[in-house]
């Protein structure tokens, strides 16, 4: 499982090689026939802005502890994107980033916040799972352990080995040990299949059965 600081950086080595192809994406939509090349030309131009908002957003927010300043910028630059694009990518990868943020300053309240946002706009179906399992994580540092469980229903996707972590650490918060053994358990069995290497899990599972 990755940590934030290697999510963020895997979400800017993304943007620097698929931010043009989004762009193209992004403006290549259904409009109407007759005035198909207008909408066309509109939608360029509203991506490649909201593009140009998104860099400003990674630019302000480096990995670790953040000064006052760049948290209001990355505050600043996610309300523009959220404001301005809401239904795009890039205001749901601001929300993440924002949320982080927000954790890090031990705003938990405004973090679920933004990451409940993310949910409500059923974008993209990676960023909806990464916004689950980090809004959980969330919930159970508020010790609203039983909504945080309700979001990690099973799925057969890449996040599965995610949520499983996430759930045996809630319980074990919650202090139901034999579920969390049996979530962190079921988690080991997917990284021993796919051949990955994860010594924290193993950690965890150990302890558990100390």
């Amino acid at each position: 499982m990755k940590t934030e600081e290697e999510q963020v950086e895997a979400l800017k080595r993304w943007w620097q090689e698929n931010g043009k192809s989004l762009i193209l994406t992004v403006a290549v939509t259904i409009g109407g026939v007759l005035s198909w090349n207008g909408y066309q030309d509109h939608q360029v131009n509203q991506a490649e802005t909201a593009s140009v908002y998104f860099q400003q957003l990674m630019n302000s927010a480096p990995v670790g502890q953040l000064t006052e300043e760049e948290v209001a910028q990355v505050r600043h630059n996610s309300g523009l994107l959220k404001t301005e694009f809401g239904s795009s990518t890039y205001a749901q990868f601001a929300a993440l980033m924002v949320a982080r943020v927000e954790v890090q300053e031990g705003n938990l309240t405004a973090a679920a916040a933004e990451l409940q946002w993310v949910l409500k706009q059923q974008g993209d179906a990676e960023v909806h799972a990464l916004a689950t399992i980090r809004l959980a994580k969330v919930l159970g540092a508020q010790d609203q352990y039983d909504e945080a469980l309700a979001l990690l229903v099973d799925g057969d996707d890449a996040w599965q080995l995610g949520r499983l972590e996430a759930r045996g650490d809630l319980l074990i918060a919650k202090g139901d040990l034999d579920a969390a053994r049996a979530a962190y358990t079921e988690a080991s069995l997917l990284v021993a299949a796919s051949g990955a290497n994860n010594p924290l899990l193993g950690l965890k599972l150990d302890n558990l059965a100390q």
